[in-house]
Parts: C-alpha cells; sequence; structure tokens
C-alpha cells in the first residue's frame, strides 16, 4: 500500500504533536535532569501503544488514526513503544525466534552503533 498525502499529514501531525509530550516530559520539573524521564516516557509510551492497538485491532476506526496516534504519535513521543509491539506480535504468532531475535539484535545492534558513532566522531574531532 502506497502512502498518500493524508496518510503523510496524519503522520506528521502525529509527530510533531508525539515530539512536543516527549520534549514536554523532559522538561517537567520533577524530571529534569533526570533519566527518569525517558524510563517513564518509554513505559507509558508502551502502556499506550497495547492500548490503541488492540482498540484499533478491535474497532471499525480507520487506518489513519492508527497512523496518526501509533506511527506519529507514539513514534514522536518514543520509539520503544514500537520496539515494544513488534516482538509481543510475533509471540503471539508462535514466532518465538524471530521475537529473540529482533530483540537482541535491535538491543545489542543499537548500542554497537551508538559505541561506534562515539568512538569514529570523537576520533574525527580530535583530527580537527
Amino acid at each position: 500500500m502506497s502512502a498518500n498525502a493524508t496518510e503523510i499529514l496524519s503522520v506528521a501531525a502525529g509527530g510533531a504533536l508525539g515530539c512536543v509530550g516527549r520534549y514536554a516530559m523532559e522538561h517537567v520539573a520533577f524530571f529534569s535532569q533526570s533519566f527518569s524521564s525517558t524510563i517513564v516516557t518509554n513505559i507509558s509510551g508502551c502502556l499506550l501503544i497495547g492500548i490503541l492497538w488492540s482498540v484499533f485491532s478491535h474497532t471499525g476506526i480507520s487506518d489513519l488514526w492508527s497512523r496518526f496516534a501509533i506511527t506519529g504519535l507514539l513514534g514522536g513521543f518514543t520509539t520503544f513503544s514500537a520496539f515494544s509491539l513488534h516482538p509481543i506480535l510475533m509471540i503471539r504468532d508462535g514466532m518465538w525466534v524471530n521475537a529473540l531475535t529482533y530483540v537482541v539484535l535491535t538491543v545489542v545492534g543499537g548500542i554497537i552503533a551508538c559505541m561506534f558513532g562515539i568512538w569514529c566522531t570523537e576520533r574525527i574531532i580530535r583530527l580537527s
């Protein structure tokens, strides 16, 4: 299915709101200057994606709202929510090995990629 302009605008609008929500979470006085905002954001995003996916899967709500809320809003708020949904759906479909592979590759691969990015960039900066 190709994306049309309405879907793209729906994702963009949701993403903008999600990013603002993420920013707000990072600047709430209780969380300010703390990694706890990331934990709360990720866990609440996971809760919300579970709720919304279930609602959208079991009702006649249009795919456009799913694009807005799940892809856009929660995608902008936290990509961890999408990361959490995919292996759950794989497990539900009996694909345990795929789910485990997905989780391990995503977590370990992400950490290694971040470390490599820092390592390369620091060397480039030192050469400058």
